[in-house]
């Protein structure tokens, strides 16, 4: 099951955007921090968290494929 990932948004009413990324491991956080800014303006401050220094996960697909395959003449 995939984990829960959570970004919380705040504005300020000087108009400044905090927001807090959670569930993200890895460098993926910062990219995810980075298209969330990108529209908004620039990143002034960014403090990583302990899911930055964690690793991520990885996925790997495996797929089945029929070994015996039985081909009848047309």
């Amino acid at each position: 099951m995939a984990e829960k990932q959570d970004i919380e948004i705040l504005i300020t009413e000087d108009g400044y955007i905090t927001y807090h990324i959670k569930g993200i491991k890895g460098k993926k956080c910062v990219e995810v921090a980075k298209t969330l800014a990108d529209p908004l303006g620039e990143i002034e401050n960014m403090q990583l968290t302990s899911e930055y220094y964690e690793q991520e996960k990885k996925v790997k697909e495996i797929t089945k494929q029929n070994v015996s395959q039985q081909v009848r003449p047309a």
